[in-house]
């Protein structure tokens, strides 16, 4: 540490060295650049004319120079109208800019700094408070989906507060995340729903990391995809970074915005399922085809074409979702300030779920002099989410819905439940969906408080010091009780479990930035350091056979039988020390250069620190002669990128041994002790990725199309795999370096203003082409199954397979060839996957040995996409507007695990109607086999294409004219529908799915998942 702190001293030595033959006599001048409609200009260029005295004004468009007593002040950004103020005696100078039609002339922001547009030479897309306000979501992730090339946004659970896994430019890892790292106001914060949520036993899915956080809140998100952009942010900069800025107070008027919306979600598609007549039709023919008797008279078929239940209507229901928010905002030169209170509410499309959030945001800025800025973030927020259990694999609701038999009613004839599916001879043990949906305690309370301050410094007119502290801070609780009345808690007289959680992570940041314009160049330089670690800290009970389900988790001590009781306590910290240089010549040729060094607590003795540099070059040709005089080309850049980054999202302490705790029978006791549980492997270091980058960007006619292209090649090498070892070392596997995977693609993207008169059009679309292929496994290995996640009979394990040359992920089982007709030759080992004969599935010989058995299996489907896109329309006439938004995948697989039972039609569950068309002697079918029982076979049967194009959002509003009522800015009122329609073959609920949620290697798996809802929202945003 002292070697790093005396180079740090070394560093800011230099700077101030630099800075100071260009710190001269004089006063200081200050104001604020905005344009046209009030809004900030950060990044404009501010010089005295005729010298080379200048600054750059910060991200609130704030600026503060030291000038000659009397001179002309120069604002310029591209994009804007440069404009030239005479000053005398002035020490306060606010400069409105006038608009160009040019793209370029915006701001991005990247890693602890902001940047022009133009002078960009990493890979970063943009979404704006515009396009985060255009749909109506539970969390800020959502909001991306569609929106930038390059970034696949995949709703892994539509539950209310339900999970989201986003990929930028694939997944890079096998075992470690591949989720994105957010910043958050500073605040580096990364999404593992795992960590943050109390645990997910009885079939929850942890709820979504940054469902805590007001979409409403937020003013914009840069996503870093190239290693240029993302090599700053070092060790966990290989997965994209998300940085998210939220809105700040503007000095002037006060400003209240009121903004609410209410609306009604329906379940967006329902599967086409068995009546109860058609369903005792199938269960008799299968009972009579096991040489049983059948269950149901013909007068019982007879009563059931009046009395089917449908368990999908009496489990979905009309779900309202509303949100409310107002924020105050306003302040002068010295004090800004933006102050909101938001309230959300969604009622989940399933009964007794749906998530709800409350939250306080307070952002202050304070001027103390004109060298002394001073201000915090600060967001307060507590949500409620009510979880069902959906997962097929734990009889999930979802699961019951689809299977439980239709000639059941909800309540019987006492007005009590409808017990269990097992009222049919033969059939599967499964829960009446309503009842346990109804009488079910799956609830989490999450607190949280994210927030930080800062201190910036003006040392000179081109050095600013800052330095910020900050925290986020998540404590929750969950509570989950199954009565002894339903399927969940009837075998253990009453299940109940209780968790609680907390999470601490400070972060401390110090920048050192110097911004200096020369006559033909522009020189920027970045120096910090930066420390972050987090805390874990949780507890939980559990109990079972209660005398009474009155008092459900209240009195876990009532349980007779008392589980183990479990906690724990972990803690992992990153120390930091980065730097980047920008630098521009002649408005044309680019540079940049990053550099930073991580030492994280989470590797080796040896490989504590990773170092992670990136440099890019870039051409703007917008400035050539040989552009000028193209009157349809207004913007042509070229830029390349390399960089290194790393992934530290692994596991704690996996470098080291481990204790395990064990229980042993001695005596008539039994006796509790710690055994190794793991073997140390020291040498455990950083997974890398590799990646280079060549952009294009192109405008025409004034920018009135813009469009940009990327080809990218990525490779991250040492994965951390488990790697076996011999039995008699006493350890199954151990954790090392030893795999490779990579990813290429092609990124386009295109802004077109199709029409600009009364009438204007302006469309946004994406799309991105990735292959994503498993390099190298480790020495002697040609595959690698997924690692087993515990799911029984349906052997998640032996569905994802990592095989070299293949996708991560790829889906292995077997291929089948039709169905057996009357007379055709039954392959040998075919009874190894049940009775074989007319009627029954033909499983291909594939590895040529003539016997049909595992041995045949192969990769079966690849979840991973050939491409994704997303069309943004926006259209504007006089007061009215209409925005629509699509988005889609093509040529990725999902294993529809729910069609295991679906397609049985074996009288055990219900199915779905396509068994209607199923194998008999007078019907051979060579697609539906007969009726009959058949073990759960993984084969591409149930691997189906989930390519689909969804109108993910239609909006229209009217904004009524204000300019006669003096209190009134702005009112607004807008309908919007959401998923209105999806175009898909996929034959479950809905083909966006991941069971698994940010399993990196479990993708594309549908097990029951909460389906998606048709939302229909009336909303009105009233400025005063």
């Amino acid at each position: 540490m002292k070697h790093y702190l005396q180079k740090g001293i070394l560093l800011f030595s230099l700077l101030l060295a630099i800075v100071m033959q260009s710190y001269g006599q004089g006063r200081i001048v200050q104001g604020t650049v905005t344009d046209e409609g009030g809004e900030p200009i950060p990044g404009t260029s501010v010089t005295v004319k005729g010298t080379t005295t200048g600054t750059v004004a910060d991200i609130d468009g704030n600026f503060s120079l030291n000038v000659p007593e009397s001179g002309v002040l120069v604002f310029s950004f591209i994009g804007f109208s440069t404009k030239e103020v005479q000053i005398t005696n002035e020490s306060v100078v606010n400069v409105q800019l006038s608009e160009q039609l040019s793209d370029l002339g915006e701001v991005v922001i990247v890693g602890y700094g902001v940047q022009r547009k133009s002078d960009l030479t990493g890979s970063v897309s943009s979404v704006g408070e515009r396009e985060i306000k255009q749909v109506a979501v539970a969390s800020l992730d959502q909001a991306l989906q569609g929106r930038a090339s390059g970034v696949q946004v995949t709703q892994a659970s539509a539950a209310p507060g339900g999970g989201v896994s986003i990929r930028v430019r694939g997944g890079n890892s096998i075992n470690a995340s591949n989720e994105p790292l957010y910043v958050i106001d500073g605040i580096p914060f990364f999404p593992n729903n795992a960590t943050v949520s109390p645990g997910a036993s009885g079939g929850a899915q942890p709820q979504n990391a940054l469902a805590n956080i007001n979409p409403g809140d937020i003013e914009s998100m840069e996503i870093l995809k190239d290693a240029s952009a993302t090599a700053i942010y070092g060790s966990r900069g290989a997965n994209g970074v998300v940085i998210i800025t939220t809105k700040r107070g503007k000095a002037g008027a006060i400003n209240v915005d009121v903004e609410s919306y209410y609306g009604i979600q329906q379940v967006s598609r329902k599967i086409p399922l068995l009546n109860a007549e058609e369903f005792a039709i199938i269960a008799n023919e299968a009972r009579v085809n096991r040489a049983q008797e059948p269950i149901f008279s013909q007068a019982d078929i007879s009563n059931f074409r009046n009395n089917s239940t449908d368990w999908q209507d009496e489990v979905f229901r009309e779900a309202p979702i509303q949100n409310h928010q107002v924020t105050v905002s306003g302040g002068d030169a010295k004090t800004r300030y933006a102050i909101s209170g938001n309230y959300f509410n969604q009622d989940g499309v399933i009964l007794n779920s749906g998530f709800s959030r409350g939250s306080i945001r307070v952002n202050v800025d304070k001027t103390i002099n004109s060298k002394v800025t001073i201000g915090n973030s600060l967001t307060i927020s507590r949500s409620s989410n009510n979880q069902q259990v959906t997962d097929i694999t734990r009889g999930g609701v979802v699961n019951g819905a689809l299977v439980f038999s239709p000639t059941l009613p909800v309540f019987d004839a006492d007005n009590n439940y409808t017990f269990d599916n097992s009222a049919i001879p033969g059939s599967q043990q499964v829960g009446n969906p309503v009842q346990d949906a109804m009488e079910t305690l799956n609830k989490t309370i999450t607190n949280r408080v994210l927030g930080n301050v800062f201190l910036e410094w003006k040392i000179m007119d081109n050095l600013n010091f800052r330095a910020s502290g900050g925290a986020d801070f998540q404590t929750g609780r969950r509570d989950f009780y199954a009565p002894s009345t339903n399927n969940r808690g009837r075998n253990a007289f009453g299940s109940a479990l209780v968790e609680k959680r907390d999470v601490f992570s400070p972060v401390g940041t110090i920048t050192l930035n110097y911004d200096k314009k020369f006559e033909d160049s522009y020189l920027t330089l970045l120096a910090g350091y930066e420390s972050q670690s987090q805390m874990v800290d949780f507890i939980g009970a559990s109990a079972t056979n209660f005398p009474t389900d009155a008092l459900g988790t209240d009195n876990l001590g009532l349980g007779q039988i008392v589980g183990t009781p479990f906690s724990g306590r972990s803690l992992w910290r990153l120390d930091s020390w980065f730097g980047r240089v920008n630098y521009t010549l002649f408005e044309k040729f680019l540079f940049t250069g990053t550099f930073r060094a991580d030492g994280s607590s989470r590797f080796g003795a040896g490989n504590k620190w990773g170092y992670f540099p990136s440099a890019a070059i870039g051409y703007n040709m917008s400035n050539e002669p040989f552009i000028n005089n193209l009157s349809w080309m207004s913007t042509l850049k070229l830029t390349s990128s390399w960089g290194l980054t790393g992934n530290q999202e692994i596991g704690l302490y996996q470098s080291l041994s481990q204790l395990n705790t064990q229980r042993y029978p001695f005596g008539t006791g039994i006796a509790i002790g710690l055994a190794p549980g793991r073997i140390p492997n020291p040498d455990l270091r950083w997974e890398k990725t590799n990646q280079v980058n060549i952009s294009l960007e192109m405008g025409f006619f004034e920018d009135r199309v813009f469009f940009e292209a990327a080809a990218y090649y990525k490779t991250t090498q040492d994965l951390l795999l488990p790697l076996d070892l011999p039995r008699s070392t006493g350890y199954s596997t151990i954790l090392q370096n030893i795999g490779s995977v990579e990813n290429k693609g092609l990124e386009l993207a295109i802004t077109s203003n199709n029409l600009s008169g009364r009438l204007k059009w302006v469309t946004n679309a994406n799309i991105t082409f990735n292959r994503n292929t498993v390099v190298a496994l480790g020495p002697g290995e040609t595959f690698r199954l997924a690692p087993d996640t515990g799911d029984g009979h349906l052997q998640i394990a032996n569905s994802s397979i990592l095989q070299v040359g293949s996708p991560v992920g790829s889906f292995f089982g077997m291929v089948t060839d039709g169905i057996y007709q009357v007379g055709d030759e039954i392959l040998p080992g075919s009874s190894s996957f049940g009775t074989v004969g007319p009627g029954d599935i033909r499983y291909v010989d594939v590895n040529g040995d003539g016997v049909v058995n595992n041995n045949d299996r192969a990769i079966i489907g690849n979840p991973q996409p050939k491409f994704f896109f997303g069309i943004n329309n926006n259209f504007n006439y006089k007061n009215f507007d209409l925005s629509i938004l699509m988005n889609g995948t093509y040529g990725n697989d999902v294993w529809n695990v729910n069609s295991h039972e679906l397609y049985r039609n074996d009288g055990a569950t219900n199915n779905v109607r396509e068994v209607l068309n199923r194998w008999t002697p007078e019907n051979p079918s060579n697609e539906w086999p007969s009726s009959r029982t058949r073990p759960f076979v993984l084969s591409d049967r149930h691997i189906e294409d989930a390519s689909f194009l969804r109108i993910r959002n239609v909006t229209f509003g009217y904004t009524f004219p204000a300019t006669n009522i003096n209190w009134l800015r702005s009112f607004r009122f807008y309908m919007q529908g959401q998923n209105l329609f999806t175009f898909t073959n996929y034959s479950g609920f809905d083909p966006e799915v991941n069971s698994l949620g940010q399993n990196p290697i479990g993708i594309g798996i549908d097990r029951g998942t909460f389906p998606m809802a048709r939302t229909f929202i009336m909303g009105v945003n009233i400025g005063l």
